[in-house]
C-alpha cells in the first residue's frame, strides 16, 4: 500500500454565536479537509487548522505533497519528518505544526482501517473508557455567559471553562456573574490567551482568587517562561500554560522553569497525535498533568481524534476543550459523536472512526469561495 494523492477542501463554517475571545469576535471558523489516498483506494481523514489562512495551510499541504506520494502510510514518524527536514519546515514550526497534523491525523485514520483497529491501538492502547469534556461558556455580557453557564450545569457540564483578558472591569464582573449564577459547586477555568503582564496578571489573579478558580490559562505572553515562573509563585489559583507550549521541548522547558502547574496543549499546536503524546509522556516525567486545548479551525474530525488520542494517556486532567460544537453545523454525519452528561465514550470504530457528510463538505466548501477568511 502506498500513497497516491493529497487533497484538501478549504471550507467556511459560520459559528452558532460569535465567539468571543481576547482577540476578537469571529463569526465563523475556516477548516482544511484532508484527505490521504492510497494506491488500493484506503482514505484517510483529518483536518488542518486554517484560523491565520486556510489558503495557506492548503497551499503549504501541497507544496510538500511530493514527500508523501509513493510512499508507505504506515511510516507516519519517519514520513513527518522529511516533511520538516527535507521540505524545510523545521524553523516554521508554528505554523506548520497546525498544517501538517491535518496529514498526521489522516495516516493514523488511513492505518487504523488498513488493518481494521481504532487507531488507539496504534498509539498505546486504550486506558480511559470515556472522556469527559469542559463546559465551554459563549456570550459576550456577563449575563450571556451566565446563562450559559447554567445551561452547561444543566447538561452534566463540570468544569465551566471562559475567556476572559477583555479588560478588567469586564473580566470581573464576568467571572462573578457565572458564579452567582452557578454557585459554589462546579470548577471554574479561566484563559486569559497572553492579555497581561505580570503586574496586572498577579493583581487580576489575586482579585480572581475569590471566585474559586481551578486555574488560570496563559495568563501572560507565551515567550516569558521566566516570567510566569515567578507569578506562578506567588499565584494564590494554579498556572496552566497553554500558548507557550508546543512541543515535548516546551513542555521540559516549562517543567524545568517550574512554571506551570497543568499543560493545556493541542494536537495541532504539537504537530499531530504522536507528537501530543510524547509531550503528554514529557509532562508526566515531570509529575504534571496535561489537558487538551482545541483551535478555532477544528472540526468534528478533531474531536473524533481526540478521543483516539486521549484514550490512550495516563496523565490526563478531566475536562477537556471541544469545538465543534461551536458550529451551525459539522461535516461529520448526524449522531456520529454523542455527549451525554459531557462526556463521550470512546469509539471502536477502525481508525478514527470518521463519516463525513459529502453535501455539509460542498456546502461549506462554496461559503468560502463566496466569503473568504474568517477575521478575528
Amino acid at each position: 500500500m502506498k500513497i497516491q494523492e493529497i487533497r484538501t477542501h478549504t471550507l467556511a463554517i459560520p459559528h452558532r454565536t460569535k465567539y468571543n475571545w481576547a482577540l476578537g469576535a469571529p463569526e465563523g471558523s475556516n477548516v482544511v479537509l484532508v484527505e490521504v489516498v492510497t494506491d488500493d483506494g484506503i482514505v484517510g481523514y483529518g483536518d488542518a487548522c486554517g484560523a491565520r489562512s486556510a489558503v495557506a495551510v492548503a497551499a503549504a499541504i501541497h507544496d510538500i505533497e511530493y514527500l508523501l506520494v509513493g510512499e508507505d502510510p504506515f511510516r507516519c514518524e519517519w514520513l513527518l519528518a522529511q516533511l520538516y527536514r527535507r521540505g524545510y519546515w523545521s524553523n516554521e514550526r508554528r505554523f506548520a505544526n497546525q498544517t501538517f497534523a491535518g496529514i498526521e491525523m489522516a495516516l493514523w485514520d488511513l492505518c487504523g482501517k488498513a488493518l481494521g483497529v481504532p487507531a488507539y491501538n496504534l498509539l498505546g492502547g486504550r486506558i480511559h473508557d470515556e472522556i469527559p469534556w469542559f463546559g465551554f461558556l459563549m456570550g459576550d455580557t456577563p449575563e450571556d455567559l451566565a446563562e450559559d453557564a447554567l445551561r452547561h450545569v444543566a447538561g452534566g457540564f463540570d468544569p465551566l471553562y471562559m475567556k476572559i483578558g477583555q479588560g478588567e472591569a469586564h473580566d470581573l464582573a464576568s467571572v462573578a456573574a457565572v458564579r452567582r449564577a452557578v454557585g459554589d459547586g462546579p470548577r471554574l477555568r479561566v484563559d486569559a490567551n497572553e492579555r497581561w503582564d505580570r503586574f496586572t496578571a498577579l493583581n487580576m489573579i489575586r482579585r480572581l482568587a475569590q471566585f474559586g478558580i481551578e486555574w488560570v490559562e496563559q495568563p501572560t505572553p507565551f515567550d516569558d517562561i521566566d516570567g510566569v515562573a515567578l507569578l506562578r509563585a506567588q499565584s494564590p489559583i494554579p498556572i496552566a500554560l497553554d500558548q507557550a507550549i508546543y512541543t515535548d521541548a516546551d513542555v521540559l522547558r516549562a517543567i524545568r522553569a517550574g512554571a506551570a502547574d497543568v499543560i493545556v496543549l493541542g494536537f495541532h499546536e504539537a504537530g499531530g497525535l504522536l507528537p501530543f503524546r510524547k509531550a503528554a509522556a514529557v509532562a508526566a516525567a515531570g509529575g504534571i498533568v496535561i489537558n487538551r486545548k482545541g483551535l478555532l479551525g477544528e472540526s468534528g474530525i478533531s474531536t473524533l481524534a481526540a478521543l483516539q488520542v486521549l484514550s490512550a494517556i495516563p496523565n490526563l486532567v478531566d475536562g477537556h476543550q471541544v469545538m465543534h460544537q461551536l458550529y451551525t453545523e459539522d461535516i461529520l454525519v448526524d449522531g456520529l459523536i454523542s455527549i451525554e452528561g459531557g462526556r463521550t465514550a470512546v469509539p471502536d470504530r477502525p481508525g478514527l472512526g470518521i463519516e463525513l457528510d459529502w453535501d455539509r463538505v460542498a456546502k461549506f466548501e462554496r461559503l468560502f469561495n463566496q466569503v473568504g477568511q474568517y477575521r478575528m
